[in-house]
């Protein structure tokens, strides 16, 4: 009987440690890696809850990740990472210089063989993924202030504007006058790149205070903060003799030139 007891004891005890065993060795690995719409960040997915040491504890941070962006005309100026030590989602917080024309490929990995820890305290393998940043276009926020707001808006009392167009196509728009008077403006938009070089193409749809229709033109320069040149113009409800500005025509087209510079507004971009 003791022999028998011995053989039950000795099968029990090896079995233990053949799950224990099964239960490591399974580092995380990554489900997902995707641009924001603004390419102001990129969102990391882990399979399962990740830490910054094996012993389940600590934030990812900057020092966990590799980051790079190749090709296109935007690059990496710097990036910083936003996690919670247990959750299997990052957030890298992308600080780009240039004009993203989305043929930038972001590529993504653990800093180090031991920068990354699941549960177990396994450490996740070198791996990478890539995404592209988004020919963003306008989106993004932006200020005007001085002497690059409109002629036409300044006649207008407005002496300062903020733009903030968003990566689901809706925009807010705020003026101010110099007793600090504000109007908001809200709505859609959508845009495309025209046929001539850097200019592109944009509808805004209105809907609040009033509804309305403009179109126009802008165009972003490469410089630090990126510059806009913007200009559009009412189409809907119809104003009697006036009518959008054209790539094909250029800044100060509006009207077929009636009005100069003073439809031009000039932004600058908010990092």
């Amino acid at each position: 009987m003791a022999l028998m007891l011995g053989i039950m004891v000795s099968a029990i005890s090896f079995t233990s440690c053949d799950k224990d065993d099964d239960d490591k060795g399974n580092p995380p690995v990554f489900k997902a890696f995707t641009v924001a719409a603004d390419n102001a960040s990129a969102n990391v997915i882990f399979d399962e809850a990740v830490y910054k040491a094996d012993n389940k504890s600590g934030n990812l941070d900057k020092a966990s990740f590799s980051v790079t962006i190749a090709g296109g005309t935007a690059t990496l100026a710097d990036y910083t990472v936003t996690h919670t030590a247990g959750s299997n989602e990052a957030i890298i917080v992308l600080k780009t210089s240039g004009i993203a024309n989305g043929e930038e490929v972001v590529t993504m990995q653990p800093a180090s063989a031991n920068s990354i820890y699941n549960a177990d305290g396994d450490a996740m393998l070198v791996a990478t993924m890539t995404a592209n940043l988004n020919d963003i276009g306008i989106i993004g926020k932006w200020v005007s202030g001085g002497d690059h707001v409109a002629p036409l808006l300044i006649y207008a009392g407005i002496d300062s504007v903020y733009a903030d167009f968003r990566g689901d196509n809706t925009y807010l728009v705020e003026s101010f006058t110099p007793d600090g008077s504000k109007t908001t403006l809200t709505g859609t938009f959508t845009q495309q790149r025209s046929a001539v070089a850097g200019i592109w193409n944009i509808t805004v749809n209105q809907s609040s205070p009033n509804a309305l229709v403009s179109e126009g033109i802008f165009q972003i320069l490469d410089q630090n903060p990126l510059m806009m040149k913007y200009e559009i113009a009412q189409t809907d409800p119809v104003i009697v003799g006036v009518t959008p500005p054209t790539a094909a025509e250029g800044f100060g087209s509006t009207s077929a030139g009636a009005f100069g510079v003073m439809n031009i507004q000039t932004y600058l971009k908010v990092n």
